[in-house]
C-alpha cells in the first residue's frame, strides 16, 4: 500500500524518492523536491541530476549578470526540457527544513541558493496521488544534503534507504571527502 493522504494535505516542501517500482527512465533513481502541490497537480525539481555546467556556460544571453554566471544547471524533469526555470533554495532552522522559492526574475536579489533547471517534473490532477498509491514514490522529509555542491553521488541511495541514521550523522561528515 502506498502513501496515504490526509484530508487537504499537500506535499509542498517534501521530497519524492523514485522507488524501483517506477519504470519511467526519466525518473530512474531520482530525488524530487516538491515546490508546488494542489488539487490541480504538482511541480517539482529533480535534485540529483546536475548537468555539470553553469548557467554562464549554457546560456546564449550576453547580458547575464555576473552573479548568475556560476549558477549550477540541473535536469529538472521531463516537462519543457528546453526551458530554464529558476528556484532559490534556503536552509531553514534545522537540517530537515529546506525551502524553495520559484523565481520569475532571477536577476532580482542575491544569487545565493539559486539553481537553474532545464525542465521540471510535473503531474496533472490526481496523477501524483495515483503514483503514490502505486508505490512509485517514497515521500520523505527534505534534508540540507539536497543543497550540497557537488551533489553527493549517493543521494538517492541515502534517501531511499529505510535506515535514515545518516540524517543525524550528516553534520559530522567531512564536506570535502575528495581531500581524504
Amino acid at each position: 500500500m502506498g502513501y496515504e493522504f490526509s484530508a487537504g494535505e499537500a506535499l509542498i516542501g517534501k521530497v519524492l524518492v523514485a522507488t524501483p517500482v517506477l519504470l519511467d527512465p526519466n525518473f530512474h533513481q531520482t530525488v524530487v523536491y516538491i515546490a508546488e502541490h494542489s488539487a490541480a497537480g504538482a511541480l517539482g525539481f529533480v535534485m540529483n541530476r546536475p548537468l555539470g555546467q553553469t548557467l554562464g556556460a549554457v546560456t546564449k544571453a550576453t547580458d547575464l549578470p555576473a552573479g548568475l554566471q556560476d549558477v549550477p544547471v540541473f535536469i529538472g524533469g521531463p516537462v519543457k526540457p528546453n526551458s530554464l526555470l529558476f528556484a532559490r533554495f534556503r536552509r531553514g532552522p534545522h537540517d530537515e527544513d529546506v525551502r524553495c522559492e520559484i523565481l520569475t526574475d532571477p536577476t532580482k536579489g542575491t544569487s545565493a541558493g539559486i539553481r537553474a533547471f532545464a525542465g521540471y517534473s510535473g503531474w496533472g490532477e490526481g496523477q501524483l496521488e495515483r503514483e503514490l498509491t502505486e508505490e512509485s514514490w517514497k515521500v520523505v522529509a527534505p534534508h540540507v544534503a539536497l543543497l550540497e555542491d557537488p551533489v553527493p553521488p549517493a543521494l538517492w541511495a541515502a534517501f531511499i534507504s529505510e535506515d535514515q541514521r545518516w540524517r543525524k550523522l550528516y553534520p559530522l561528515l567531512p564536506k570535502a571527502t575528495g581531500l581524504n
